[in-house]
């Protein structure tokens, strides 16, 4: 029974530990100009990814819900009049952006290289 046991607990603790279900903060200050402070939050859990910067209006404020793949995480931003998808890819933390003009149905494409920002320790929540 012993050595049962034994070999059960060597098969568990060999098996690999992911990161999943974690919340990832990204800071991406190269998607647009007038955000520098741009700061993206993949949220697993909760499926949703959301923007967040003090120096912008609503328009890279938002939450949305969110598709986790093995490469990306990819979101959309449903205005009207500019309809936005954005993804990460996970491997080389680069934030893309793709507008589409609902008038010329032209898509216009701006990426930023992301780093990986840790929450303040004394963060209460």
């Amino acid at each position: 029974m012993w050595k049962c046991s034994v070999l059960v607990s060597l098969v568990f603790a060999s098996q690999p530990c992911w990161a999943v279900g974690s919340v990832t903060y990204l800071s991406c200050p190269d998607l647009d100009e007038r955000a520098r402070d741009l700061v993206v939050t993949i949220d697993q859990p909760s499926g949703s990814a959301s923007l967040q910067s003090n120096s912008i209006g609503e328009g890279l404020n938002f939450t949305s819900p969110a598709s986790f793949g093995p490469h990306e995480v990819s979101w959309r931003n449903q205005s009207k009049s500019y309809p936005q998808k954005f993804s990460i890819d996970r491997a080389k933390l680069i934030l893309k952006r793709e507008t589409t003009s609902s008038m010329s149905g032209a898509v216009y494409t701006e990426t930023s290289p992301c780093t990986i920002v840790k929450a303040p320790s004394n963060n209460k929540f």
